[in-house]
């Protein structure tokens, strides 16, 4: 043990304890910067306060010197950094199990070289008084590289994640019939909310923040307070496994989404406004429009409806489709809407009057995707394994992205509207120029199929996730890997936070993951 250590051990429990909680605090404050760097390198005193306080408290102790305004050096700065940044990443596991600090610390601080960090590397290996399993080298993922945390708590696969309006907050859906509310900066689960007797498939966030809907297979929704975790009511009514959820932009009414009927509730009172039925098949998608006065809802029975959200009343029902609808977008400004079938086809719809503008014609299968430019006037469809843009305004196909070799699984547009990235089963990425439909860049690394893609917010980087078990950052002028983690397991979903700093991705366990873009351009 350390001459810190020792001398720790030897006081008495309560002047121990005292000296655990407060001394680091005292030392920041006072400006004792040798004296604070020496606490926080010591592996004694890291031990004692893991076992003492628990493993956040101790991540706390390093952003002191923040907080004072304590002046570090370069090098101390870097080392608490790494120190914080090797404790953080094993949060998940030191919750559970305390003495694997030591092998934690060793396997993620080892390869750096500098004196104190490998001054605390070689108290952590030599604190180790019993038996244990050490490994030969290091078998973790490196301090301050790839994931910022990760979030352990679902006991089966993350099926959605939706984040606060204020970045501060996200929530998580798992088929194992929970939600789960985490602090995005600290990492930590602040709730379970239970209540779902079945999978949770979807889960929205209202607008002001304060509250959640999540929606699940035992036919309810329910309404969260996502301050105190608390439910607020349950939404009864379906008779079958609820699949959608949206959220007006005021915030007062949702629609919900169940085989072949289409549900609005008032968020404040939990009472069920409308049932739109109409449908005779199941309900594929729906959208709100920007005003949240109308809803339109694509179903397998090969119609569109448009509703009226405040009456629950059907304005129109939009025929023509010759097969399934899968999807349906609708314009900025509200005026059109733009469906996609399994009949080959694309609809463009006027949602004041309900006909049919166009029928956008050249895929050679199913449309399975429809995204609609910021400005309107340009819109991107996937079909197998290829992408259309097409004309909104004159319906015509501007260009057709072929490339990939295997079916499109998902498609992002950047925020100016002038790029595009496509995600395919192909293992690869493709960057488009939505303007000239040429293909910028094609995106390699992944080895199995991409499921997901996002851009951040400014439009500079995207992540991708994958089959592989990994997720991907991308710099898209380059079109350069430029970071990768690895997880253990298959991801299913990722998303920026608008900070564009923060993303938080899904895997196939149940794990929620939070990775912080770190040195990457409009990640800093």
């Amino acid at each position: 043990m350390s001459d810190l250590g020792v001398w720790l051990a030897q006081q008495c429990q309560e002047d121990r304890d005292l000296l655990l909680k407060y001394q680091p605090k005292r030392f920041a404050k006072r400006g004792k910067v040798d004296r604070y760097c020496a606490w926080l390198t010591d592996f004694g005193f890291i031990e004692m306060k893991l076992e003492l306080l628990g493993v956040q408290a101790l991540i706390d102790d390093y952003d002191l010197a923040k907080i004072s305004d304590v002046l570090l050096s370069d090098g101390q700065g870097e080392t608490l950094r790494l120190i914080q940044g090797a404790i953080r990443k094993s949060a998940h596991v030191l919750e559970k199990d305390k003495t694997q600090l030591a092998g934690h610390l060793w396997s993620r601080l080892v390869d750096f070289e500098t004196p104190e960090i490998q001054g605390v590397v070689k108290q952590a290996k030599q604190s180790r008084n019993s038996s244990c399993l050490w490994p030969l080298k290091p078998n973790l993922e490196r301090a301050n590289e790839g994931a910022l945390r990760t979030l352990a708590g679902h006991s089966s696969r993350v099926t959605a994640v939706a984040i606060a309006p204020d970045g501060k907050t996200a929530i998580s859906a798992s088929k194992d019939e929970t939600l789960k509310i985490w602090d995005t900066e600290s990492g930590s689960e602040q709730k379970t909310l239970t209540g779902h007797s079945s999978r949770v498939t979807a889960v929205a966030i209202a607008p002001d923040g304060k509250t959640a809907i999540s929606a699940s297979w035992d036919t309810t929704l329910k309404i969260w307070d996502t301050e105190s975790g608390s439910e607020q009511k349950t939404l009864m009514g379906h008779s079958s496994g609820v699949t959608a959820v949206a959220i007006a932009p005021d915030g007062k009414t949702a629609i919900s989404a169940s085989d072949d009927t289409l549900k609005i509730w008032d968020t404040e009172t939990g009472s069920e406004l409308k049932t739109l039925t109409g449908h005779s098949s199941g309900v594929t998608a729906v959208a709100i429009a920007p005003d949240g006065k109308t809803a339109i809802s694509a179903s397998d029975d090969q119609t569109l409806k448009i509703w009226d959200t405040e009456s629950g009343s059907e304005l129109k029902t939009l025929t023509d489709h010759s097969s399934a609808v899968l999807a349906v977008a609708i314009a900025p400004d509200g005026k059109t809407a733009i469906s996609a079938s399994w009949d080959q086809t694309l609809k463009i719809w006027d949602t004041e009057t309900g006909s049919q503008l166009k029928t956008l014609t050249g895929h050679s299968s199913g449309v399975t995707a429809v995204a609609i430019a910021p400005d309107g006037k340009t819109a991107i469809s996937a079909s197998d394994d290829t992408l259309q843009i097409w004309d909104t305004e004159t319906g015509s196909e501007l260009k057709t992205l072929t490339g990939h070799s295997s079916a499109v699984l998902a498609v992002a547009i950047a925020p100016d509207g002038k790029t595009a990235i496509s995600a395919s089963d192909d293992r690869t990425l493709k960057i488009w120029d939505t303007e000239t439909g040429s293909q910028l860049k094609t995106l390699t690394g992944h080895s199995d199929a991409v499921s997901a893609v996002a851009i951040a917010p400014d439009g500079k980087t995207a992540i991708s996730a994958s089959k592989d078990e990994t997720l991907k950052v991308w710099d898209l002028l380059t079109g350069k890997e430029i970071a990768s983690f690895r997880g253990e397991t298959e991801f299913n979903c990722c998303a920026f936070a608008p900070d564009g700093v923060i993303v938080v991705a899904g895997d196939k366990s149940g794990r929620v993951h939070f990775l912080r873009l770190e040195g990457v351009s409009g990640g800093r």
